[in-house]
Parts: structure tokens; sequence; C-alpha cells
């Protein structure tokens, strides 16, 4: 099997290439070209694919094939011979994120002794997931303060290549358990790590290193963050939304947050009002349509039709309805999706969830409950009035 030579081992920094093409398969997408050499990464580690052209035709993605590289193009290059151009914005790109997440993970390491098991390498963001669940917000402050001091100092970010045996005995950052001549990025007294990514030549070059969002789950804690060219985007995006909301608030952007928080507060104050209303109407309009329903064998019968915005009125109107004397509500909701809400007073004769299930069995939907109140919907809507009819016909 011929062996790709690996350029971006050695520098990540070549943007165009020359190489031999030694033979082309068919693919799904176009055309699988193996080369002799090449600059283009494939995904691996983390880190996604380098895209760009070879004989001036797109590649749509490259694969690690062991030894050797494949390369995914549209179309099948002419000639023996191909240059290679990369797309130098998506490849600098991930070698600013790559080495910063090396200096990030190296940082939590220092300052908090918690270790990384993963990296993802995503196209808005990255992601590390650190071995504890119980990384504290303190903790997360310092290893991001900690990263970008080091990013700032500028220092070289070098590559080297060791025997598997050598390697073993250094202070890598994570053990390796690859045989044959290991590749190592350092961060010049910071971090040492085997790792087959692109990277930048000075940490400096990474730029900020920004902590965007963390969640903790099933014993990890997942850090994402953005560096370099992403963390100015997003700065500006957030300046952007933060001096959008200060003029929505005629403030400064310092005093968002609290406006905010105080509006927040006066929603759900409100929102609570509106729903006491909604309860308070609920009851009387309830009250009303239980003195208008004609007795039926002691027992009686509300059977109406609310509006498709009226669901959680038609929901309280039921409740209550459920609080008179002798009373079986059978009420339905227009929409899409539609609803039924079936009640009785407490203790009545019919089986409310039995009621559902066989009115469901019939006209379509799901839903179920108890003895006293049952709540479905899905059935079509133009048949909710035949459905409160076969319903009202199997009550006892």
């Amino acid at each position: 099997m011929a062996h790709t030579e690996r350029l971006y081992y050695t520098d990540c920094y070549l943007k165009e290439f020359t190489a031999r093409v030694i033979r082309t398969n068919t693919d799904p997408r176009g055309v699988r070209v193996y080369l002799d050499r090449t600059t283009f990464y494939p995904e691996s580690g983390g880190q996604p694919s380098d895209r760009g052209t070879l004989g001036g035709i797109r590649v749509l993605d490259v694969i690690d094939e062991g030894d050797e590289v494949a390369h995914i193009l549209t179309g099948s290059p002419e000639g023996e011979a191909v240059e290679g151009v990369m797309d130098w914005e998506r490849r600098f790109d991930h070698m600013q994120q790559h080495t910063g997440q090396h200096i990030l993970s190296a940082a939590f390491e220092h300052a908090a002794s918690y270790k990384t098991v993963s990296f993802h390498l995503g196209t808005e963001s990255a992601t590390i997931d650190l071995d504890s669940d119980r990384v504290g917000s303190k903790q997360i402050e310092e290893a991001e303060e900690l990263a970008n001091r080091t990013a700032f100092e500028n220092r070289p970010v070098q590559i080297s290549f060791r025997s598997a045996a050598e390697a073993q005995q250094l202070d890598l950052r994570k053990p390796t358990f690859r045989e044959g001549d290991i590749r190592l990025v350092e961060v010049e007294g910071f971090d040492l790590s085997a790792c087959g990514g692109t990277h930048v030549s000075r940490s400096g070059s990474v730029g900020t290193i920004s902590i965007r969002k963390v969640e903790r789950a099933k014993g990890l804690t997942s850090i994402e963050f953005v560096c370099g060219g992403r963390a100015a985007r997003r700065a500006r995006q957030d300046f952007a939304i933060l001096s959008d909301a200060a003029r929505l608030f005629s403030t400064g952007l310092e005093n968002v947050p609290e406006l905010i928080t105080k509006q927040a507060l006066d929603l759900r104050e409100v929102g609570k009002s509106v729903q006491k209303l909604v309860e308070d109407l609920a009851e009387m309009e309830a009250a009303q349509l239980w003195q208008q329903a004609p007795l039926k064998g002691g027992v009686r019968v509300i059977r109406c039709l609310f509006g498709s915005t009226e669901a959680k009125k038609a929901k309280f109107v039921a409740h209550a309805l459920g609080k008179q004397a002798g009373a079986v509500a059978l009420i339905g909701v227009k929409g899409m999706p539609s609803a039924l809400f079936f009640a009785q007073t407490r203790g009545g004769e019919a089986n409310l969830s039995d009621l559902m299930k066989q009115t469901l069995a019939k006209f379509g939907g799901r839903g179920g409950g108890t003895r006293d109140f049952a709540h479905g919907g899905g059935l079509p809507e133009d048949q909710l009035e035949a459905a409160l009819s076969f319903a009202e016909c199997l009550l006892p």
C-alpha cells in the first residue's frame, strides 16, 4: 500500500503544494483521490478536515485511511501532477481553536487538576469534557484567566517527533499508547501533548480564549469555548445584542442584566394575575353552564366546544365543573391539535378514563386520566361534536 506524506505534520502554515496522483476511486460524492503527499488535514482527534482545491477542483472531504489520506473531490483532476490550495481561513481557524484547546485543557490541570477526556471542534465553537461534574465557577474563571495569560505571553509552540519509548518517559499531559514515532506539540513551559493536529507557531496567534457555556452531566463538565477570530466575532455579536437591549430599556449596557431580571419578575407577577383572572372567569362560566344544563337522571351533563385559543380556559372550566354538585362535563377544544376534557363531580358514577379511551378509540387521538378527570387530544377537529355526542351516549 502507498504511503501519503503528511506535510502538515511539519509545516502547518503551508498553504499551497504540488503532489502526484497515485490513484483515484469512485465515491458516492464524486471521486476519491490519493496523493503521494498532502497538506490537507483529515478529520481526526476531534478536529474537522480541511477544505480547498486540488487541480482547481473543490475538496469536499479528507479522510484518514491509516497510511493513506483520501481526498473526496467533486470531479477527477487532469494529469498526474496536481496543485493543492488550502482554504486558509478554515485551516487557520482550526489551528487557533486546537492550540487554544491544548492551552485551556492544560490550564484546567494546572489550576484545579481536572483532566480533559474528550475534545470536539465544531463550526461555531469547540468543547472539552472535564473528568468531573463538580467543577466550580471560581475554578473555571481561574483556568480561563491562566489560559489567556499563557496565550498573551506569546510562547513558542513547537512540533517535534520522538520514539514511543522516549515519549512515554516525558511529562505528557495525557499518556499516549501509539507505537512508532510520536508527534509532540509543546506550548513552551506550559503543555506537552501527543497530537497529530494543526497548530499555530506561537500562543499569541490563538488570540483570546473565551468560555461561552458550561454544562454538568453524567460525571463530566462540558466547557464550550471560542478562540481568536471566533472570539472576536462572538464579542461583536454580544455587543450588538446588549446594545439593542440597552436601547429598548433606555439605559447603559451595564444596567441591562438588572433591568431584564426586574422585567422578568414583573412579567411573572402579571402572569400570575392573568391566570387568577382566567380561573375566576372559568369558575363563573362553569357555574352558569351548570345552571343552564338540563338534569338527566339527577346529573347535569354539560357539553360544549371552545375555540382554538381557549385551551387553558377550557381546562379550568372543566375542573370548575367538577367541583359542582352532580355534574359531568364533556368539553372539546378546536384547533390543531384539538383537545378533549372530561370531568365529573368527585365520586360520580362514570369512569371518565374509560370513557376517554373508548371515545379516542373510535375517533382517533391519544389520552387518559383518572376516574373523575380525563384529558385527550389529536382527533380531527371536525369530529369533535360527534366525539362529544358519542361520549355522552356512553354515560351511565
